[in-house]
């Protein structure tokens, strides 16, 4: 220990003699460390850490598969029936859960407050293995028709809403006319987001339409395995229960199966690829700057080489040497270390704060993110191997030498050259690092650029959009909910700024309510081959607003009444796959899961993107809100301005209507595209991929300017030489670049060919372009061999003005 210690005084004295060294090293560790500790910190609350639920590896998520070869159609929620059928025949299963999301609008403050929620089973609470901190979960009887309303809520409301009042039990709620009773607090650790988060969690109830219908499927199912089972064995019996539900009900489930999946993998599974990725480029980047630091090592042992002699010849022995040097090096790393831990904590609020709110919430693992015991040992380890990584090489080389030529007056060793050599291998490898990530960001860049250019079939610009509920208990039927809607559109239409306002059941990206149809004086298509289409309901404005063409027939006008016939319209793509070379204006329809009536098609639209960008377009079938009205309104606006400036006024609108009623999902129709999550997967990932790229690049830069500066200073003598005996100064420029010219197209080559290999992992993320674009290796190869010449260039220079009297008595 007394050795330990005198090494680790001796390496901090030899440190701060070197401040300018000991800086530049400290500083490129430290980025390299707090990037790895940053993204590890990300990658530890989302994979790494257990859900927090009791045995979270028995849970799983259930879904329904469909016969329909759409893969947007393959997974769909659970009938409340199928429930039922599913937790009465499973044997694998300790018992099964149901929940559904809602929303509530809480009144009583100063303004009404939209709290996401969700409607679950009675046994919800004890498949997660989850208890309140207060009062009680739910119990058998809870959930009955005619029950009080009850409610629990998330540790987090009961802080923020209610100032964590220890006698909220027993107290009550209101939203939507409906005032619920407050039995539980979820523990602080209970976060629950497959899709999205809950604060506030009621007994569901369903309706006997949704108790009779099994075509209605709305239901999301978890369970709980039995201690000891697999996964593959719940598949298995579950396989064997849907082939009896689709045998007992034909006309529903014909080709229906189900899927279990991981509750984990569900939660996570949509942003693993994205989080490896990034994984896999901070630490890139680490090495990068171990490269770096290991050069600088390797050029400050040329100056301590005397000192290292005299050490030998004074008795240490060669181990002794490399532990001092390692010591040294562990030291620096640590310091590093340090500095990284500050970098790691700012970077953490960083990539959180990037992502769209939108995504925050099905991203639980992410609320509160800090460094925890787990990321400092994780900084720590990495910190000690980062210290060897760097300086185990410079130590070994520095240490291996000749004692006689070494304590020379002036004397160049053979060790300079085994130096030079690997600084150059160093460099080789900084620059195939760089060019690996320089490719990969450009592949992701070139992917969002093609996914932005996409046609969403309307236009985005001057587009406000805002969400409403209108709550059941007070607008309890379609009169009140038409009247709302007439009423709405003409105040907002009249205001200042505003060119068109129309509502929709759905905003486009965001897929959802599907329905089956059938055409009229067609056979009806076998079950499990329906024709499935997206269903959205809207107003008579709402194209012209969206700015979606009429390409045939005729739009939707005020006289399409409940009391006139039903009529619909039809998108571009559902017309061509129903209608081909027929004209689909005048055709009727039906919808094939209820006995509906003959819905006449009376006008097509053109195509526009209702699930994501990265999708193909999808049959999409339009009714009347007037012939159907919904009390879910998508308020879509087109401005003359900012669509910004115009929320506030329409929010007043709204509220002067009903001052209950809370509006939400504020966002213009660009920041919704912008949100969505086939935008978000790729947008992230490739500002974050770039902007270490260009960190790599900066640091491969650096390195070469090192190592062809240090040439430039060990092959002084040479130039002077070259100089006397006739070489003119475009040859000395043509010589210091040419050396670094091949060490970049070595590195260049190396990355093209690890590129190659490594890109492939991101093709999960790509849209429109392959992990092997050979456009993208060129654009990204030739700006960096422009670059590293340009780092060559400063050393070149004051190699070509080296006075050639001053060289030849060089040393």
């Amino acid at each position: 220990m007394g050795a330990l210690l005198r090494d680790l005084r001796y390496g901090a004295r030899m440190l701060w003699q070197k401040p300018g060294f000991t800086l530049v090293a400290v500083l490129t560790l430290g980025f390299g460390i707090g990037a790895n500790t940053a993204i590890f910190t990300v990658v530890d609350a989302a994979l790494l850490r257990p859900l927090p639920f009791k045995e979270p590896a028995r849970l799983v998520h259930l879904w329904e598969t469909t016969p329909q070869q759409q893969q947007e159609f393959n997974e769909r929620e659970a009938s409340y029936s199928d429930y039922l059928d599913w937790r009465g025949q499973t044997q694998v299963f300790e018992d099964l859960a149901g929940y559904s999301y809602r929303s509530f609008a809480l009144t009583g403050g100063e303004t009404p407050e939209r709290i996401a929620g969700a409607a679950v089973t009675d046994s919800f609470f004890k498949v997660l293995g989850v208890e309140p901190v207060l009062g009680r979960s739910f119990q058998d009887g809870d959930a009955r028709a005619g029950a009080p309303r009850l409610v629990m809520m998330s540790y987090g409301l009961w802080q923020t809403r209610f100032g964590g009042n220890p006698d909220i039990i027993g107290q009550s709620l209101v939203s939507g006319g409906n005032t619920y009773t407050v039995i539980g607090v979820l523990p602080q650790s209970f976060k629950f987001a497959p899709t999205a988060s809950a604060e506030l969690w009621t007994p569901l109830i369903p309706s006997p339409d949704q108790l009779a219908r099994r075509s209605w499927h709305w239901l999301h199912v978890i369970g709980r395995l039995k201690p000891g089972l697999t996964i593959e064995q719940g598949q298995a019996e579950m396989a064997v229960i849907a082939r009896a539900i689709a045998h007992d009900h034909p006309e529903s489930h014909t080709g229906t199966g189900i899927r279990l999946v991981s509750l984990h993998e569900q939660i996570v599974g949509k942003v693993k690829p994205v989080l490896f990725a990034l994984l896999g480029t901070v630490c890139f980047v680490l090495l990068i700057a171990c490269a770096n630091v290991a050069n600088l090592l390797l050029a400050r042992a040329a100056a301590r080489q005397k000192e290292i002699a005299i050490r030998t010849a004074m008795g240490a022995g060669r181990w002794r040497l490399i532990r001092q040097l390692l010591t040294e090096s562990i030291l620096l790393s640590m310091v590093g270390g340090a500095l990284g831990l500050l970098l790691a904590q700012w970077g953490v609020d960083l990539l959180v704060a990037a992502i769209p709110d939108s995504q925050l919430s099905s991203m639980p693992y992410l609320q509160g993110l800090g460094m925890d015991g787990r990321v400092l040992v994780f900084t720590l380890a990495v910190t000690l191997m980062t210290g060897l990584v760097f300086g185990l090489a410079p130590a070994f080389q520095s240490s291996k030498l000749n004692l006689q030529e070494s304590l020379k007056e002036g004397g160049r060793t053979s060790g300079a050259q085994m130096r030079q050599r690997l600084r150059n291998l160093l460099v080789v490898a900084e620059v195939a690092l760089a060019l690996v990530l320089l490719v990969g960001a450009g592949l992701m860049m070139k992917s969002l650029l093609r996914l932005l250019a996409v046609d969403p079939g309307f236009n985005p610009e001057n587009l406000l959009t805002m969400q409403v509920a209108l709550p059941a208990a007070k607008y309890r039927d379609d009169g009140q909910v038409i009247a709302f809607h007439q009423q709405l559109l003409a105040r907002v239409e009249s205001l200042p700024g505003v060119k068109g306002v129309g509502t929709v059941s759905l905003l486009p990206m965001v897929g959802g309510d599907t329905v089956h149809i059938k055409v009229e004086g067609r056979p009806a298509p076998p079950p499990g081959e329906e024709t499935e289409v997206n269903f959205r309901n809207v107003t008579p404005s709402y194209f012209g607003v969206m700015s979606i063409p009429l390409i045939r027939g005729r739009g939707f006008t005020d006289r399409d009444k409940q009391d006139t016939p039903a009529v619909t319209m039809i998108n571009q793509t559902m017309a061509n796959r129903l209608f081909p070379g027929q004209d689909p204006v005048g055709q009727r329809i039906s919808f094939a899961s209820v006995n509906s009536p003959p819905i006449e098609i009376v006008g097509v639209v053109g195509d526009e993107k209702v699930n994501s960008l990265d999708t193909a377009t999808t049959p999409v079938l339009y009714v009347p809100y007037l012939q159907n009205p919904d009390s879910y309104l998508n308020l879509v606006i087109r401005t003359t301005s900012e669509p910004e400036s115009l929320a506030r006024s329409v929010r007043g609108e709204i509220q002067s209507l009903d001052p209950e009623l809370p509006v939400f999902g504020v966002k213009t129709m660009e920041q919704l595209i912008d949100s969505a999550p086939s935008t978000f997967l790729r947008r992230y990932p490739a500002f974050l991929i770039g902007v270490f790229a260009g960190v790599a690049l900066l640091l491969a830069m650096v390195g070469i300017y090192g190592v062809i500066s240090y040439s430039v200073t060990q092959r002084t003598h040479e130039i002077g030489v070259r100089m006397a005996l006739g070489a003119q100064r475009w040859d000395i420029l043509k010589m210091v670049l040419g050396h670094g010219l091949i060490l970049t197209l070595a590195g260049v080559g190396c990355g093209l060919g690890a590129a190659l290999v490594l890109t492939r992992f991101l093709s999960s993320l790509l849209f429109g372009v392959t992990a092997t674009d050979p456009l993208t290796y060129v654009v990204v190869s030739l700006p960096l061999i422009f670059m590293a010449l340009l780092a060559c260039y400063v050393p070149a220079r004051r190699a070509m003005k080296v006075d050639p009297m001053v060289a030849l008595r060089y040393e």
